[in-house]
């Protein structure tokens, strides 16, 4: 399932999704923003030369700039709606399988949360490899197959039908899959998992306010309006977090680091 062009059109969508994050508490506590950026070598007063591939709006160069980075800093998406919401820096709209980049001309290229919306994975981590410097280091963050499960039944439920809930990574490039995908392009691939943690809901408006952003990729799939489905969910989450507290969901995220 890929994405629909209307999905990432602004960055309202993805906003709505950012919020469920950050007014949900992870436990234990994690962050995955500088856990990637770590995994990619960029570092505080780091001059690495850095390319964020469907960068949305722009939540990587937040990152890095409070870590004060000093390199070369390119942010790319498919969407100009999504680049009107960053802020300063080198802004480009591009297609991830044809990069309008320069061949060897980056330290670090990330993919982060994409690579499942991109119709030939391979043909974009070949120009991934491409764009990167011969020493440089190509980072794919993705979900597992197993990612905000809980989250899915609940949306499950509400359609009640029997219908399933199947999510882009879990077809597409997931944790599980991707490895093979990358390892066609990239001589050395290595798979490295989140600290698993649980996001724990008690704001059951952030909750739905999430199945609403995904409006556009199931709402054709089930009999039901999708804001009668989204409904639903409200309803259920309002009883659930007053009965017996907050809702507890686990994640599946990682990241493979390729060079």
């Amino acid at each position: 399932m890929l994405n629909p062009p209307s999905q990432y059109a602004t960055d309202a969508n993805l906003a709505a999704r950012q919020r469920f994050w950050a007014v949900s508490r992870r436990e234990p506590a994690f962050d995955l923003f500088p856990w990637v950026l770590d995994l990619a070598g960029v570092g505080p007063d780091s001059v690495a030369a850095v390319l964020d591939v469907g960068c949305g709006n722009g939540r990587y160069e937040h990152q890095m700039e409070g870590r004060r980075h000093r390199g070369q800093r390119v942010a790319l998406d498919l969407s100009a709606g999504m680049l009107t919401a960053l802020g300063a820096g080198d802004r480009v709209q591009g297609d991830a399988q044809h990069l309008p980049v320069r061949s060897g001309s980056f330290d670090v290229v990330l993919a982060p949360h994409m690579l499942y919306h991109v119709p030939d994975v391979a043909m974009a981590a070949r120009e991934a490899k491409r764009a990167l410097r011969s020493d440089g280091i190509f980072v794919a963050v993705t979900n597992g197959d197993d990612n905000l499960g809980g989250l899915s039944a609940i949306v499950e439920e509400a359609v009640n039908t029997g219908w399933r809930m199947r999510r882009p990574a879990e077809e597409h490039f997931s944790l599980e899959n991707g490895g093979a995908q990358l390892t066609a392009v990239f001589a050395d691939v290595t798979k490295v998992e989140c600290p698993q943690s649980d996001v724990v809901v008690s704001e059951a408006d952030a909750l739905a306010d999430y199945v609403a952003s995904i409006a556009d990729h199931y709402a054709d799939q089930v009999d039901d309006p999708w804001p009668t489905v989204v409904e639903r969910v409200h309803r259920r989450c309002v009883r659930q977090i007053e009965a017996g507290g907050p809702l507890r969901i686990a994640t599946a995220v990682g990241a493979f680091v390729c060079r």
